[in-house]
């Protein structure tokens, strides 16, 4: 009952705020009930498709960040992984002792030696040399 009462004064509020519009929709109504049916669909299907415009742009704009991930995906390597729900985490590139395999011993170290000293890259005449000498504190 309290359902029924609160839609009653809902509509009572709504006539007492705009009695003008309450006004033409009655003669319209009394009038031309054909034209207050096409102004109903007329809202209704914009209203639909309003509704129709948001899940397209929805769906294209998840097809647009998955093309994009896709992308970074290729161009810096999968070093991305797959993501899950705390984070990130490797794929796994076949057995699961592949990347111990990479890697090498455990333990192990490796000295990988480049060809000759490199070249300075800024000009002899930059900079003046210091000689640094360390003294304690007494």
């Amino acid at each position: 009952m309290n359902f029924f009462t609160a839609i009653i004064d809902s509509l009572v509020g709504f006539v007492q705020r705009n009695p003008l519009t309450t006004l033409l929709i009655v003669i319209l109504a009394l009038g031309a009930p054909a034209l207050l049916k096409g102004i109903a669909l007329f809202i209704l299907y914009f209203l639909m498709g309003i509704v129709v415009l948001a899940i397209v742009l929805m769906l294209v704009f998840r097809w647009r960040i998955y093309k994009v991930r896709k992308q970074m995906e290729e161009q810096f390597g999968e070093g991305f992984g797959e993501q899950t729900r705390g984070g990130f985490r490797q794929r796994n590139s076949g057995s699961p002792f592949a990347e111990r395999e990479r890697r090498g011993r455990e333990g192990e170290v490796r000295v990988h030696k480049t060809a000759g000293t490199p070249e300075k890259r800024v000009s002899k005449d930059v900079g003046d040399y210091v000689d640094f000498e360390e003294e304690k504190e007494q």
